[in-house]
């Protein structure tokens, strides 16, 4: 399986604020300029997400999804859980109706649908907190079709190069 083209990376971390009981995570760390991410910023200029449990039963539904904002649902987390156990990555990819939301907002990843998303997780020391700590987010370029496999490389070390050169090519978005 040849490798697919990166379009971005970008790390999260755990931002919540106190008596807030939905899990933000902000931007810290960004590479690469993926278009659609530009519309999630927010007024501090980062973007940042939701993590939030499913809403809807059934298996094809993740049991965990990031909400961007405006209510933007922007991927379900497949393979967040492995044995009711976190699993350290997940993969999802862009909603791909050209709206959302009962006011039918304009989706900003409709042209980019066919992309997908790879995620590492680490949620530190699980036996006190289970709440991931930080989420990594590599977009890989009309990846859709084939992420679950990507997925399962990346757990196996298979993106291991290109993540170290990610992380030290990542510019501080907090000193933007």
């Amino acid at each position: 399986m040849s490798s697919p083209k990166i379009l971005a990376y970008v790390k999260f971390v755990y931002s919540t604020k106190n008596g807030n009981k939905t899990p933000k995570y902000t931007e810290v760390k960004r590479w690469g300029n993926y278009l659609p991410m530009e519309q999630l910023k927010g007024k501090d200029g980062l973007v940042s997400m939701h993590l939030l449990e499913k809403l809807k039963e059934g298996d094809n539904v993740p049991s965990m999804w990031l909400q961007a904002k405006g209510s933007l649902n922007f991927t379900g987390l497949k393979e967040f859980f492995n044995d009711g156990k976190l699993s350290g990555y997940a993969y999802g990819y862009p909603y791909d109706k050209s709206t959302y939301s009962s006011k039918k907002k304009t989706n900003p990843f409709y042209n980019y649908r066919q992309d997908g998303f790879l995620f590492i997780i680490n949620s530190g020391d699980t036996s006190t907190d289970p709440t991931p700590q930080t989420i990594e987010l590599i977009v890989l370029e009309g990846a859709k079709v084939l992420i679950s496999s990507y997925c399962k490389q990346l757990s196996m070390g298979g993106f291991n190069d290109e993540l170290k050169a990610l992380r030290e090519h990542a510019t501080d978005c907090t000193a933007l």
